[in-house]
């Protein structure tokens, strides 16, 4: 039997096309709203932090925006988010498609107002996200930038000093090598001492002072130094001879310094010189049976480090004579 044309053309559109279902409509491709919105004051700027995210309000992957806008405003009383809409200032964000972003904002318009900041995103086609959570920021003049500075490697560890205003209170911040700075202290006082700093240790350090979670000021410029590895133990301290049956005790004080390593023992005989009677003992005591009856014995101690140096002599002992 032969085919018509028409039944031919209509078996090989069916078999090419398959099932045509109901005609969709377009994506708006609309933004959702943003819901992280953080700023503080830091310095002469307000700092706004925000996630622009990956999705539309569809639930699909959102793949550019058209432009992104953090406004500013004071809030009307009675509340009316058009209303402060319509009179905030638009400050645009560079962006080019989801993910984190940072505004900065000049506080020299704001400072003793309570303003509202908020951010939203539009989409590829013009679609324009709802506003996202609002931030009520009171501006308050800026704190001014920690000034000169200074870190110094010290004997129990590195101290770090700087001039600030009364009452102000400051973060330290630490940095070895190419790292990113981290938090490692708060304080209320302009100076610090880091007891933490390895030896050997090649360090940089920052301050930027703060009242709350909301100001704080610019970061200092940086403190650099090395934890050197430079410094003897304290002296020895209370020192005290007695004749014993043929020698000469000697006792004093144990060293707290935690890279202690031992004592020296230096003698002086009937008035002469110091000399060494004993290296690197780790016992605060000595007894010293070298010695001959009717001569006068003085005696001095010095600690030695883990580091071969050594601290300076203990105050001799009172002369005592050998019996």
């Amino acid at each position: 039997m032969r085919v018509g044309y028409p039944t031919v053309f209509a078996a090989v559109l069916l078999a090419s096309c398959g099932y045509v279902g109901p005609v969709q409509p377009p994506t708006l491709d609309m933004p959702q709203h943003v819901s992280d919105l953080r700023a503080a004051e830091f310095g002469e700027k307000i700092i706004a932090e925000f996630t622009i995210p990956p999705l539309t309000t569809e639930g699909l992957p959102l793949k550019s925006v058209e432009s992104v806008e953090v406004a500013a405003g004071v809030a009307p009383n009675p509340w009316n988010i058009f209303a402060w809409a319509a009179s905030a200032k638009k400050y645009d964000v560079p962006a080019a498609g989801p993910g984190p972003l940072t505004s900065q904002i000049p506080i020299a318009n704001w400072i003793g107002k309570d303003i509202v900041l908020a951010a939203r995103a539009t989409g590829p086609k013009g679609k324009v996200s709802d506003w996202s959570n609002l931030v009520l920021l009171t501006v308050r003049a800026a704190l001014s930038k920690p000034a000169g500075l200074k870190a110094e490697n010290v004997r129990d560890g590195i101290e770090v000093h700087w001039s600030g205003a009364p009452g102000e209170q400051f973060h330290i911040y630490r940095a070895s090598g190419a790292e990113t700075p981290s938090l490692v202290a708060s304080t209320d006082k302009p100076q610090y001492l880091d007891t933490n700093a390895d030896f050997g240790g090649e360090y940089r350090y920052f301050v930027d002072g703060y009242v709350d979670e909301k100001q704080f000021s610019e970061m200092s410029e940086s403190a650099p130094v090395m934890r050197a590895d430079i410094f003897a133990p304290s002296a020895p301290a209370g020192l005290a001879v007695e004749m014993g049956s043929g020698a000469i005790g000697l006792s004093w004080e144990r060293s707290t310094d935690p890279r202690f390593q031992g004592y020296n023992v230096y003698r002086s005989v009937d008035g002469g010189s110091f000399e060494k009677a004993a290296a690197v003992i780790a016992a605060p005591s000595y007894s010293d049976r070298a010695i001959q009856s009717g001569k006068k014995y003085r005696y001095e101690i010095s600690a030695v480090g883990v580091n071969g140096l050594e601290s300076a002599h203990s105050a001799p002992s009172a002369e005592i004579t050998a019996q």
